[in-house]
């Protein structure tokens, strides 16, 4: 089975994926049961070494690349900023910020303007209150098993074919991973495991959390309403949902890149704290593999993007109506849930709200 990785879906992944760590963190913890105490003993030095990246920026502005990718994403429609004022008269205002679902402490620090917003705010609303709950997001995934595990009668290797479930396996086995802890896994779920930054994994081992989970405990603490927009497993529905053949295209490509991603991430992080966040998605795909243009594939790839995105947003933009209606709201999702036609920025405008860039 010849493998063409499909560089639209692999930057949802990447930026998708720190937020599914309380649950690849249960997955962890089955993975383990299949190695001996003594190795899970031994093995989290030497797997959780953490290695910063470099970013990718110098070096596609060395090439001339840089241009071309800051056209493409000027022609997003609220391209750039994190924080959004969003208004209706006679409502206290509210605020849309664009987080990034990481522990690095550059991103756990709120710029001033949206300091300033939530410390004015009656309520915080976050993607999803499931990621407070450990226990609950364990019961998700064991309740869920048929979103994360394979169809009864089906393994990996089967998927993947035996030269891609090789290579697969000896990057699992180096990093303390049995092959035959994953045997029955969707690629997408072995595939977010492998994408894990070694700095984030070791960060959490530590006990540190993504700033999502920072912002809503510390709404908690000081008393302001908490609310959700989705339940964790409706975020993992939208994930598996990427047909067999292409979570499989994707796991390959992903074993392409592990060297690449500290200096991915560390692209990432850089557009995110400049506010360029419609140019995070050229810039990451420009690091990728190159994909196919097959017009079926391109479909099934646009049909994904779709589900993970363009829907979730309407949902989102459909649920937070009540809570915005109640004035003084400081929302917080991924910052990729901002820009675009489809966007959140764009969707809150088309529902009547006032919204206009606040940082």
């Amino acid at each position: 089975m010849t493998k063409r990785p499909l560089r639209s879906v692999l930057p949802m992944i990447l930026t998708a994926l720190p937020h599914l760590f309380p649950l690849l963190l249960c997955v962890a913890l089955l993975m383990a049961a299949a190695v001996s105490a003594a190795d899970a003993q031994e093995r989290p030095t030497e797997v959780l070494a953490c290695h910063e990246g470099r970013s990718l920026l110098p070096a596609l502005e060395a090439k001339g690349e840089m241009a071309a990718l800051v056209r493409e994403a000027a022609a997003t429609p609220h391209g750039e900023g994190r924080l959004f004022r969003v208004e209706r008269e006679g409502l206290a205002p509210s605020f849309l910020f664009g987080t990034m679902h990481l522990s690095d402490p550059r991103i756990l620090a709120l710029p001033p303007a949206a300091e300033a917003a939530f410390a004015a705010s009656q309520g915080v609303v976050i993607e999803t209150t499931d990621i407070l709950d450990p226990q609950r997001m364990g019961a998700t995934l064991l309740s869920r098993a048929d979103l994360t595990t394979l169809p009864p009668g089906r393994t990996l290797a089967e998927v993947l074919g035996a030269e891609d479930m090789a290579r697969v396996s000896s990057v699992l086995e180096a990093r303390g991973t049995p092959s035959a802890a994953i045997a029955r896994l969707q690629p997408w779920f072995v595939a977010a495991g492998l994408m894990m930054p070694d700095c984030e994994t070791s960060r959490a081992a530590g006990g540190a959390v993504v700033l999502d989970v920072a912002i809503a405990r510390r709404a908690r603490a000081e008393g302001r309403e908490l609310d959700g927009l989705e339940s964790a497993g409706e975020q993992l529905e939208a994930l598996a949902s990427m047909p067999l053949d292409l979570q499989a295209d994707n796991l390959v490509a992903s074993i392409a890149i592990a060297d690449q991603l500290p200096d991915i991430f560390e692209t990432m992080i850089d557009l995110y704290l400049e506010g360029r966040i419609a140019l995070i998605g050229p810039a990451t795909e420009r690091a990728l593999p190159s994909g196919t243009d097959e017009a079926s594939s391109l479909a099934v790839t646009q049909a994904f993007e779709d589900r993970v995105v363009h829907r979730r947003n309407a949902l989102m933009a459909e649920r937070l109506q009540p809570l915005l209606a109640k004035g003084g709201r400081f929302v917080a999702v991924g910052a990729l849930h901002l820009p675009g036609d489809t966007g959140l920025v764009a969707a809150l405008a088309r529902d009547g709200w006032t919204v206009t860039r606040a940082d």
